[in-house]
């Protein structure tokens, strides 16, 4: 794991997501725990959801637990103090709230298992992170399921996508889905989108935009269902759409209607944690749509964890290969091939 580490260790902070529960995104935040520690790096972490349980609380799983070393600072909620085996020493509050209560800024005095519950909203999160960052020198971020919005470029500088047997019954169904996620996240930016563009996608609004960077805007509340009065407003000189929402299926179908009508036709959205659309779907639009994005997510790893819970397991070096042959500049790796058990990370 010491190229991952490395990797990691390049960035102050490094948000680490799933594609689903049980793809190993524990261990691989335990890994980037445990290789930072020996070089003396201050740690911090912090969570969207909760994490760090001895069981699931929705699958009723057991769940390896997450270990901190001493010095490392944690953002928890009050409830969740005292929840592992670590001696923590409150630091300070935050002022922010998640259905646990307050979440506090904590060192650990004493090495041990910690319960992570941090905050549900993005604002909040990169508000934590840079509390976080007032002590640490790499800030973690272990992001709960569905919760993609954690890797945006506005959080965390750099990305890590944990993928495993459980998204999928063979190794091709979960290098299908893992490649479409991670092409997803890195979509292209934008070349030459101007201030107003990308403040208007910053606000989460939806607009339009020509080849002089003139922006119109779109009195919309939101285009997650594709009103039809988006065509309105696209046309072959205003044929870019710039959607600050979500990009859904109901508006990837509008798109694709409007593309035989307007020459040209691209969307921008504000990065690729807004996009929502189903993988077949999502291949027609990008052969009938120039996709981008005002911020890229710089994705520098995917883990695998080739293991289902549920007693079924994949071919790990299988999965790792083939992922590694079409993702050539990310690196790949399966944690527990690589010495995850040896690091003391159950």
């Amino acid at each position: 794991m010491k190229e991952l580490t490395a990797l990691a260790l390049r960035h102050q902070s490094i948000a680490v997501v799933g594609m689903g529960k049980n793809t190993g995104k524990t261990v691989t935040v335990n890994c980037l725990l445990a290789g930072a520690a020996p070089r003396g790096i201050v740690l911090g972490l912090t969570s969207t959801g909760r994490d760090g349980e001895m069981t699931d609380i929705v699958s009723a799983l057991p769940k390896p637990p997450i270990y901190l070393p001493e010095q490392a600072v944690l953002a928890t909620s009050t409830l969740s103090l005292g929840k592992g085996t670590a001696r923590l020493e409150i630091l300070g509050t935050t002022g922010i709230y998640n259905p646990l209560g307050e979440i506090v800024i904590a060192r650990v005095r004493e090495r041990g298992s910690v319960e992570v519950s941090g905050p549900e909203r993005t604002e909040d999160l990169r508000t934590i992170i840079g509390m976080l960052q007032d002590y640490a020198q790499l800030v973690v971020v272990d992001g709960a399921i569905d919760r993609m919005a954690a890797s945006a470029p506005s959080v965390a500088e750099a990305a890590i996508l944990a993928t495993g047997a459980v998204i999928g019954r063979d190794v091709e169904k979960v290098v299908a889905l893992t490649i479409h996620a991670a092409g997803v996240l890195t979509l292209p930016t934008c070349a030459g989108l101007e201030e107003q563009g990308k403040k208007l996608l910053a606000q989460g609004k939806t607009g339009v935009i020509n080849e002089h960077g003139q922006v119109k805007e779109v009195p919309l509340t939101t285009a997650v269902d594709a009103p039809p009065e988006i065509l309105d407003y696209l046309n072959p000189e205003y044929n870019s759409l710039l959607v600050g929402g979500a990009l859904s299926d109901p508006l990837a179908e509008l798109l694709l209607q409007a593309s035989w009508k307007i020459p040209g036709l691209s969307v921008v959205v504000d990065n690729g944690t807004k996009v929502f659309v189903e993988p077949q779907r999502w291949q027609r639009l990008r052969r009938r749509v120039s996709i981008s994005a005002a911020r890229s997510i710089n994705l520098i790893a995917i883990t695998v964890n080739p293991v289902d819970p549920r007693g079924r397991r994949l071919p790990g070096k299988e999965l790792v290969e083939s992922l590694q042959e079409l993702l050539p500049k990310i690196l790949v790796v399966d944690p527990m091939a690589e010495g995850g058990m040896d690091n003391g990370l159950y």
